[in-house]
C-alpha cells in the first residue's frame, strides 16, 4: 500500500460533483505519411500493448489503519479503459473542445482504476485526438509531463508502441513512501513538525509586516483579491486555446530583466483586465493568480507542490508598467520559497484552499475570493515529437477549476510556440475564446510600450 503525500489527499477529500479533480492531456496527432484509412484503429492495436505501469496500475482503498485513502497496486485491463467516439463530419477543434469537457467532468469511479482514455476521429484531413483523463490526486502537471515526454519520440520512425498509460516505471505512486517506510519517518516526526510550525509562524509573521508597509513576504490571503469573477459552482466547463511565440516573449523578458512566466503573467492579467472592463465589473485591486510551485524535493508522480497567491497589475497600468508589478511580486514569492521548508509550504496551501472549500461548499460566496485565476507552467516540448509514428500537432492539459474560483490558465511549450489553454465554468465565462484572443493582442500591446520604453532610456543617454 502506498500513503498519499497531504496535497494528494486533499484532492480526493475536496472533490464534489460540481468540482470534479480531473485532469488530463489532449494531444491531437496527424497520420504517418503514406497512411490510408482506418489509423485510429492502429492506433488502439499499437497502445493496447503496452502494460499499465504506475500510478496507474494502483487502484484507492482506505487504509485499514487510518481509515483515509491509499493507493495499493491492482492489475489493471489497458482495453477496458480505451473508448472510442466519432466526431460529426465537418468538426474543428471547438467542436472537439465540447466533446472534452463534457468528459473531463465526469467523476471516475473510484472502485475502478482512476483513468481512462478516449480516442476522436473525424477531424479534418484523418487527425485524430486521444484524450487522457486521470484523477489529480493520483499525479500532477510536473508527472504529466514528465509521461508525456518519454513517450514521444523525435522520429517518426520509432517502432516501440506507447502508450500513456505505461506512466512512470520504477516510480513512487503518491509521491510518498510506501507503508513500511512509515516508521522509520516516525522517528523525525517531531523534529520536522516542530520545523513546519516555526516556518507556518515565520511566514505569516512576513505576512503582516508586509500589510503594515514595515517588510516583504507574501499577500495576506483572502484580504487582497478582488471580487470579480464569481458565480455558484457547477459542473459545466468550456475550453479555449490560443498560442503566442516565444522568441517574442523571450525578447521582452530579456529587455526586462523578467522570466518568461513574468511575461504570460503580465499579459494574461492584461486581457483578464479588459475582459471584466468590457463586462462592466473592471476590478478595484490587483487581480490575484493562485501561482502552483513544484517543491525542490518533487519526487514519484504524485503531487508535491504548493499554490501560492501572486498579486498582477495595478487596475489601468500600462503594458510594461504591469510587467514590472508582476516582476515585483513574482521575487516576493520566490525570496520567500528558499525561506520556507516544503512541508510548510505545501501545508499553507492545503488550508487556504480549505477554507475556500468550506466556502464555497457552506454557500458564503459573499465572502473574499482566495485569488480570480490558476495561473500555471509546467514546461512542455521543445522539439517536434511524433507519437507511434504519427506527429503531434498539438498537445494540451486539460485542468482542474479549483474551488471559489471559475477560471484555470495554463501555459505550456512546445518547439517554438507557447500554448495557453484555458478552462473555465461556463456559466462564468460563456465566450472564453475572447479571452483568448485578448491574450494574443496583449502580447503585442506589451511589445509596443517595451519597445518605446527602450527608445525613451536610449533617447535619455544620448542626450546625457
Amino acid at each position: 500500500m502506498a500513503t498519499l503525500s497531504p496535497v494528494d489527499m486533499a484532492f480526493f477529500l475536496l472533490e464534489t460533483g460540481q468540482r470534479p479533480m480531473n485532469i488530463g492531456a489532449l494531444i491531437v496527432l496527424a497520420p504517418p505519411q503514406g497512411s490510408r484509412g482506418r489509423y485510429a484503429d492502429r492506433l488502439v492495436k499499437a497502445m493496447l500493448k503496452v502494460p499499465v505501469g504506475p500510478p496507474f496500475n494502483y487502484r484507492l482503498r482506505k487504509s485499514p489503519t487510518t481509515g483515509l485513502p491509499a493507493l495499493v497496486p491492482a492489475p489493471t485491463s489497458a482495453a477496458e479503459q480505451v473508448f472510442r467516439h466519432r466526431l460529426p463530419a465537418g468538426s474543428d477543434l471547438p467542436r472537439l473542445f465540447e466533446r472534452i469537457c463534457r468528459i473531463h467532468v465526469e467523476p471516475l469511479d473510484r472502485e475502478k482504476p482512476l483513468w481512462q482514455a478516449h480516442v476522436f476521429e473525424g477531424l479534418p484531413k484523418g487527425r485524430v485526438a486521444l484524450y487522457f483523463k486521470t484523477h489529480h490526486g493520483l499525479i500532477d502537471g510536473i508527472g504529466f509531463i514528465k509521461i508525456v515526454t518519454e513517450i514521444v519520440t523525435g522520429s517518426p520512425h520509432s517502432r516501440t508502441p506507447q502508450a500513456i498509460w505505461r506512466g512512470l516505471p520504477g516510480a513512487t505512486p503518491g509521491g510518498a513512501q510506501h507503508t513500511k517506510g512509515a516508521v522509520r519517518r516516525l522517528l523525525g516526526f517531531a523534529q520536522e513538525a516542530r520545523r513546519t510550525a516555526n516556518d507556518m509562524a515565520r511566514l505569516m509573521w512576513h505576512q503582516g509586516l508586509r500589510d503594515l508597509g514595515f517588510g516583504h513576504g507574501l499577500v495576506a490571503p483572502f484580504v487582497t483579491t478582488p471580487d470579480v469573477l464569481k458565480t455558484e459552482p457547477t459542473a459545466h466547463r468550456i475550453l479555449a486555446h490560443c498560442t503566442v511565440p516565444l522568441p517574442r516573449v523571450r525578447e521582452i523578458a530579456r529587455r526586462q530583466d523578467a522570466k518568461i512566466n513574468d511575461v504570460m503573467l503580465s499579459i494574461l492579467d492584461a486581457a483578464m483586465n479588459r475582459y471584466l472592463a468590457e463586462r462592466g465589473t473592471p476590478p478595484d485591486r490587483p487581480l490575484v493568480a493562485d501561482v502552483p510551485v513544484a517543491l525542490d524535493d518533487h519526487g514519484g508522480t504524485g503531487n508535491r507542490i504548493t499554490i501560492l497567491q501572486v498579486p498582477m497589475g495595478k487596475p489601468g497600468a500600462r503594458p510594461a508598467e504591469r510587467l514590472r508589478d508582476v516582476v515585483r511580486e513574482t521575487r516576493e514569492m520566490k525570496d520567500e520559497l528558499r525561506s520556507i521548508s516544503g512541508n510548510a509550504l505545501m501545508l499553507y496551501s492545503i488550508v487556504q484552499h480549505s477554507i475556500a472549500g468550506a466556502i464555497e461548499s457552506l454557500g458564503l460566496g459573499e465572502l473574499p475570493m482566495l485569488a480570480n485565476t490558476v495561473i500555471s507552467n509546467p514546461a512542455g516540448l521543445a522539439q517536434k515529437v511524433y507519437f507511434n509514428g504519427a506527429e503531434v500537432e498539438l498537445a494540451l492539459p486539460v485542468s482542474v477549476v479549483a474551488h471559489h474560483q471559475v477560471l484555470n490558465i495554463t501555459v505550456t511549450t512546445y518547439v517554438d510556440e507557447l500554448h495557453v489553454t484555458f478552462i473555465a465554468l461556463r456559466e462564468a465565462v460563456p465566450d472564453l475564446p475572447r479571452l483568448a484572443d485578448y491574450t494574443v493582442e496583449a502580447l503585442g500591446e506589451l511589445e509596443r510600450d517595451v519597445g518605446r520604453s527602450h527608445t525613451r532610456k536610449q533617447s535619455r543617454r544620448r542626450a546625457a
